[in-house]
């Protein structure tokens, strides 16, 4: 546990860690008295955790209590497709304010992304960072819908994923497409730079949902990789404390047939 951060915020990231990796098994039920024996926090800590992981996607109400989040291909997949539309939409509108933009995105990406070890947890914040950048920053419109429709677990999924991937840095050759389509009027070229690093990223994204699925996790191979409690993408804390909570708008297909009207 890392001694420098509070006791609450230190829990939070081990349980998180151990969730992601497969320490606590998906669907296991999860209670704060739970948590109490696992780490030795209080009760009230507990609570909070309880509902900082729920409110983070890494752990899923059922009842009045919570379990350990089942991460599915097709809810994964749900996701993926959703960011990658919202990042395109704050993309094309990032090209259309001007050159002095596009310049603060070309710094912006040398200064947080390029370089750092995808391994590296810097790697995965200076991610988090450009993508809020990207969608006009943590109180736009659009860093809202991501909030509402992407939990914070799956930004965490996406960069584990690189364990199974046959190459990595598709997110610096996805931002220097970028500048280049967007530097030169070309917005079919801004949008196929954003689908770039999303479909080039699928392939191992979907290797770990599926050996999630069968109970065989990656090893934690990351270089400080669970040191931090990153902001979300409006900018809103995710720290321990936090009693806020979130409901993903967008559910599994299977669970739309019940709620659709016969063509």
């Amino acid at each position: 546990m890392n001694e420098s951060l509070s006791k609450i915020d230190a829990t939070y990231i081990e349980l998180r860690e151990r969730i992601l990796f497969g320490e606590l098994a998906a669907g296991a039920p999860m209670y704060a008295e739970d948590i109490m024996r696992y780490t030795g926090v209080s009760l009230s800590m507990a609570r909070q955790l309880l509902l900082s992981l729920g409110a983070g996607g890494y752990l899923k109400k059922s009842g009045r209590s919570y379990v350990v989040s089942t991460f599915t291909k097709e809810q994964v997949e749900e996701w993926r497709l959703a960011l990658c539309a919202i990042v395109e939409i704050g993309a094309l509108k990032l090209a259309l304010t001007g050159a002095e933009k596009i310049d603060e995105t070309a710094a912006f990406l040398n200064a947080h992304v390029r370089g750092i070890d995808v391994r590296n947890e810097r790697f995965f914040i200076g991610a988090m960072a450009l993508t809020t950048f990207v969608l006009g920053g943590p109180r736009s419109t659009l860093s809202q819908l991501v909030e509402q429709f992407i939990p914070q677990a799956f930004f965490r999924l996406l960069w584990i994923a690189d364990s199974y991937a046959d190459r990595t840095g598709f997110l610096v050759e996805a931002g220097d497409r970028f500048l280049s389509a967007a530097r030169s009027g070309d917005l079919e070229g801004i949008r196929q730079s954003v689908r770039f690093f999303f479909d080039g990223t699928a392939p191992s994204l979907y290797t770990l949902i599926d050996n999630m699925a069968g109970g065989s996790f990656p090893a934690n191979e990351k270089t400080d990789g669970f040191q931090t409690i990153e902001l979300q993408i409006s900018g809103v804390p995710t720290y321990a404390g936090s009693s806020r909570s979130s409901t993903p708008i967008l559910r599994p297909i299977s669970d739309a047939g019940k709620l659709a009207f016969a063509l």
